[in-house]
């Protein structure tokens, strides 16, 4: 991805149709500043967790389409933590 650009999401994402990695099934984009990071799985899962901060836990959003994804995405690439964390995220990795 383009470091800390919108322009590279919609590639990041589309590394997720490619071929399966077992050991690496997610593309993921993280704020260095607040240490918050969004995985995108491709079945759709998103998760939300700071990786340097245990507490808040790891919060997910179920059956997300790639547009929302990318707007999810879009939200963290911007720095928007405020509108990030009023999404619907259900406890846990999903």
């Amino acid at each position: 991805m383009d470091t800390g650009t919108e322009a590279g999401l919609p590639a990041l994402l589309a590394e997720l149709d490619g071929p399966r990695d077992d050991e690496h099934p997610d593309v993921s984009v993280t704020d260095d500043d607040s240490g918050w990071t969004v995985s995108a799985f491709p079945g759709g899962t998103l998760v939300l967790e700071n990786l340097e901060h245990p507490d808040p836990r790891p919060r997910h959003l179920p059956g997300v389409t790639r547009e929302e994804a990318l707007r999810v995405l879009t939200l963290l690439v911007r720095g928007d933590l405020t509108a990030l964390r009023r999404l619907d995220w259900q406890p846990g990795y999903g």
